[in-house]
């Protein structure tokens, strides 16, 4: 991953953090892009799980993102969930799951301070 895609994880996840302070969970990147087998067209695959997700909250994920593909350039494929559907994730241990405790690079983790 490069410092610039580096860089811009970092600031959708400091925005996420006080868009959504004490509910954020965990941002994770995952996909062909953490694992260094992307194409030129790959979009970065990105994991937010917030605690009592509402749709008004899905919009302002969606527009934090986009905003940062505006300014640099970079593609996002974000994946949003509820803290209870990624806790479903987890306790299945779903393909999902699996991966993103295999290749995901956590740019945020609520339970790890």
């Amino acid at each position: 991953m490069f410092s610039t895609e580096r860089e811009s994880l970092r600031r959708i996840t400091e925005a996420l953090r006080r868009l959504f302070a004490g509910r954020l969970v965990m941002v994770v990147a995952f996909g062909s892009r953490v694992r260094g087998d992307f194409s030129g067209e790959s979009d970065f695959d990105l994991l937010v799980v917030i605690r009592d997700l509402t749709l008004e909250d899905e919009l302002a994920v969606v527009k934090i993102i986009s905003a940062e593909e505006e300014a640099t350039g970079i593609p996002y494929s974000p994946v949003i969930k509820s803290l209870k559907s990624y806790e479903k994730e987890k306790i299945f241990k779903t393909g999902f799951y699996r991966n993103l405790t295999r290749e995901g690079l956590k740019f945020y983790d609520a339970h790890q301070g």
